[in-house]
């Protein structure tokens, strides 16, 4: 028993000496000293030089109707920048329906998988869908396509006010954006509004593009001013999305900086981080009562998963049922595989995934190495 107390006091001492070191010479983790991510390439000088598309290449700019209705046959009708009277005539496209037209990022096509399972998921709920095909200008050097965005929009914003001369509402139009394709939406929204004084009706953001946009203001990226509702989903935001809230609700998933991965828990990097963005809306769509974020104060409150303090807990949900009136920030709590809803699960304090796993790697009170 005495060798025992012997042994506390030496450690106590211990302790108390460390504690005296310490206080002149050991760091302790400070933001205010270390500062916050800049993000990856957050600047590209020259990004608002003027770029020009000419007529002849705006036939490579086009809109894809998509019906998925058949699960055995799938329907695409592709028509050019010049053939929007032909869309509108097009018999699967009913304007008393709501639309939605898909942007994708850089390198993207609607030809690749992405565009044709947003695609499916829309068609499912009773939606018209169109694709924009933007590739022929995003098939360059990242910061050459983040230039080229610009012109697109003001042509895209064209296109789309033909359409509304044939019958289109705006406020029957959702845009739904990937990556850089946020960016091409946000500037398509602000050419529409330029020439018909009207904004569209919502623009869901999936992780816009950090890289050459996360500092500039709102005329020249993504902005909830863009139509009347927009409804930022952030994933990754310090690599290749941006960490500002631009929309009028913005869902910060998992804290917003990286996602679990599906296989190996460990290996969701920026990537795969940002494309969870689709996946997670796209669950969203298919359970509209299942994604429950609550508020923050902060995006930083967001990161730290600090946002069950805050009281009283203001909750919402992401999808189509999200409560317009309830903006602000948010964060959303999922698990690592589809569905990745985890309800009311994740407004209780052991539901962020990578927590819980550190813990239950260490719950044992000794670890004996053999």
């Amino acid at each position: 028993m005495e060798l025992v107390m012997m042994m506390d006091l030496v450690n106590m001492l211990v302790i108390c000496i460390l504690v005296i070191i310490c206080s002149g010479h050991c760091m302790y983790s400070n933001k205010e000293l270390e500062g916050y991510p800049a993000g990856f390439m957050s600047d590209c000088p020259g990004l608002d030089k003027e770029a020009i598309i000419t007529k002849r290449t705006l036939k490579n700019l086009s809109l894809t109707i998509v019906d998925t209705s058949n699960p055995m046959k799938e329907i695409r009708r592709k028509y050019n920048y010049y053939q929007m009277k032909e869309l509108a005539k097009d018999p699967l496209f009913d304007f008393n329906k709501r639309t939605m037209l898909y942007i994708g990022g850089f390198l993207d096509s609607p030809n690749f998988p992405i565009p044709g399972r947003v695609a499916k998921v829309y068609n499912n709920i009773g939606y018209n869908v169109l694709l924009l095909d933007t590739g022929y200008f995003t098939t360059y050097e990242y910061p050459r396509a983040s230039r080229l965005v610009r012109p697109v929009g003001v042509h895209g914003a064209k296109m789309l006010f033909e359409l509304t001369k044939e019958g289109l509402d705006p406020k029957k139009l959702d845009v739904v954006g990937l990556s850089l394709g946020v960016h091409t939406a946000s500037f398509i929204a602000k050419n529409f509004r330029l020439k018909t004084g009207m904004n569209i009706s919502r623009i869901t953001a999936l992780d816009p593009s950090g890289p050459c946009f996360r500092n500039l203001g709102p005329e020249e990226r993504i902005d909830k001013s863009d139509a009347d509702f927009v409804e930022l989903i952030a994933t990754n935001i310090d690599g290749y999305g941006m960490a500002a809230p631009v929309g009028h609700v913005n869902y910060y998933v998992n804290g917003g900086e990286f996602q679990p991965g599906e296989i190996v828990w460990f290996l969701c990097m920026s990537l795969c981080s940002h494309v969870r963005s689709y996946m997670v809306w796209l669950s969203a769509l298919q359970n509209p009562n299942s994604f429950i974020a609550m508020q923050c104060d902060s995006v930083q409150q967001a990161r730290f998963k600090k946002c069950r303090d805050r009281k009283p807990m203001v909750t919402n949900l992401m999808g189509l049922k999200v409560d317009k009136k309830k903006e602000g920030i948010f964060y959303l709590a999922t698990s690592a595989k589809y569905p990745y809803y985890l309800s009311e699960r994740g407004l209780k304090q052991n539901s962020d995934f990578f927590k819980s796993l550190a813990a239950s790697f260490n719950k044992e009170k000794l670890v004996k190495v053999r």
